[in-house]
């Protein structure tokens, strides 16, 4: 983790505690005797600071970038900095539309690979491959759970009482 990240989280912390009732607490690193790690009891109040944060580091950007180009620097530059990628879209269109319209550039999709999610679940601690909210069945769109894992039998079994229907 980078410097900057570790400020970042630092800063994410502080204002999760601050601004969202949130806890931290620090823990054991299992397998290690002094080593701990910092955490979040509930992690919506980081998740909330993320989007304060999120929302405050774009008001920078545009404040950098308004600076920027008061001071003589073109789109092209301004996108250069950005670190946009070079598309059929000239890169200072691609940058004026990310900073001043909010739009984020284009992406290339690869092939074959589907947009996912990697955690480690809290009840069986197996590492979850996650889909996202699109299909109804929950082992459609999150695998890598325990068999016996509480969490996942629960929400299969709350979308069977759901939808009526059996496997």
């Amino acid at each position: 983790m980078s410097a900057v990240s570790r400020r970042l989280q630092t800063l994410l912390e502080e204002v999760a505690v601050e601004q969202f009732d949130g806890q931290v607490v620090v823990e054991p690193i299992e397998g290690y005797q002094i080593l701990t790690r910092r955490r979040l009891v509930d992690p919506l109040p980081g998740v909330r600071a993320a989007a304060v944060l999120r929302a405050a580091a774009r008001r920078v950007l545009v404040d950098a970038v308004e600076a920027a180009r008061a001071a003589g620097r073109s789109w092209d530059e301004v996108g250069e900095a950005l670190g946009l990628p070079d598309t059929d879209e000239p890169v200072g269109e691609v940058a004026f539309a990310l900073v001043v319209e909010g739009r984020e550039p284009e992406r290339a999709r690869e092939m074959f690979r589907v947009p996912s999610a990697s955690w480690r679940c809290g009840a069986c601690g197996e590492l979850v491959r996650d889909q996202g909210p699109f299909e109804s069945h929950p082992a459609d769109v999150e695998s890598g759970h325990a068999a016996d894992c509480t969490r996942h039998l629960a929400d299969v079994q709350a979308w069977r009482e759901r939808t009526g229907w059996e496997e």
